[in-house]
């Protein structure tokens, strides 16, 4: 294996970022099959390779593109190198500090290398505390959408506020995002579902929710009408198979005649029209 033909002074410890420049001209080259060699090679040749890692990425920016990037290629070639040399993880103070400075370059990264990352650096072992805290930070900084992808990653929900978290999603029409954030989790499920009914009264103003959100970018009023919010309602509800009863929800009539229409849409579909259309004027 090329890993076992590293010389006595490569294994005293080679610099990650002389390597990397030898990478990144491979990678221009897209010589792909010597980059692989070098990549193996090298990380056997590093006293750290973990560290070494995070060395290239902090002080390279082409992997935070899209697509597949010479960060990204290095990384994923470091996750199987990993795998066929399993003495290489750390555990400790040493693999914590090197959990911190992982933290703080993943709400950079492309989505796919938040998953090697994540296993690599063994960050689903990290005090949940302190992901919390990381994750907190992330979205006081109105990093929202990153927030909550860290937080379904490392499964932080159940420890989160729901309405806190999907809030702001919310108001930036990333419902698909929100419908992630509560996928696995009932309980999360029905407190959204409430919060949305509650979006649903007469009484609400959205000028009361977007205002600790000044400045909110992608920020769409005109998704907040309350015959939209019912629609994403009732629809939330067939999707989680939540009881709107159970949910405590106003809007009750769907639940009254859901076992008449079974599975079939057009049914289901006159039923919506049948609630909207009954429901107060008032709430339009």
């Amino acid at each position: 294996m090329l890993w076992g033909k590293v010389s006595e002074e490569e294994l005293e410890g080679q610099d990650p970022l002389l390597l990397l420049k030898t990478l990144q001209l491979l990678w221009t080259k897209q010589e792909l099959w010597k980059l692989k060699e070098e990549i193996r090679r090298g990380f056997a040749g590093l006293e750290d390779p973990l560290a070494g890692l995070l060395a290239m990425l902090e002080s390279s920016s082409d992997w935070k593109g899209k697509g597949h990037s010479l960060g990204y290629y290095i990384t994923t070639e470091l996750q199987l190198w990993i795998k066929e040399n399993p003495a290489v993880p750390q555990s400790g103070t040493q693999l914590k500090e090197l959990q911190g400075r992982v933290l703080g370059i993943l709400c950079q990264c492309p989505a796919n290398l938040l998953d090697p990352l994540l296993s690599i650096y063994q960050l689903h072992t990290a005090d949940r505390n302190y992901l919390l805290e990381h994750v907190s930070h992330l979205y006081l900084q109105g990093n929202y959408k990153e927030a909550a992808t860290l937080s379904m990653k490392l499964k932080l929900q159940p420890d989160q506020d729901v309405e806190k978290m999907c809030t702001p999603l919310l108001l930036q029409d990333k419902v698909n995002v929100v419908e992630d954030y509560v996928g696995d989790y009932p309980e999360l499920q029905s407190k959204l579902l409430q919060i949305l009914d509650t979006w649903c009264d007469p009484s609400f103003n959205i000028r009361d929710v977007t205002r600790p959100y000044h400045g909110l970018s992608r920020y769409k009023p005109e998704k907040f009408n309350r015959r939209t919010l019912s629609k994403l309602v009732f629809r939330l509800l067939d999707r989680f198979n939540v009881d709107p009863v159970e949910a405590s929800l106003t809007v009750v009539k769907w639940c009254a005649r859901r076992q008449q229409a079974g599975q079939n849409v057009q049914m289901k579909e006159s039923l919506m029209s049948l609630v909207l259309s009954s429901s107060p004027k008032s709430w339009w």
